[in-house]
């Protein structure tokens, strides 16, 4: 995601964080980012722990057909 700003990163503000001073916005921005890189990363560990239970030679076309 490149856009980092908090608009950016959730399209139309709810009412009350548009009342926010600047430098909260960025904190949430901040926030909101590592948050879903976290996630993204936690996903990606997720997805690689589960193929341990797929045989070796299976392995290559699952992670194609998962998109992993």
């Amino acid at each position: 995601m490149s856009d980092r700003t908090l608009a950016g990163q959730l399209g139309n503000l709810p009412e009350g964080i548009a009342t926010l001073p600047e430098q909260q916005w960025q904190d949430l921005a901040d926030a909101l980012h590592d948050a879903r890189r976290r996630q993204a990363s936690a996903l990606a560990k997720a997805g690689n722990d589960a193929l341990r239970y797929v045989p070796a030679l299976l392995r290559p076309a699952v992670r194609k057909a998962v998109g992993l």
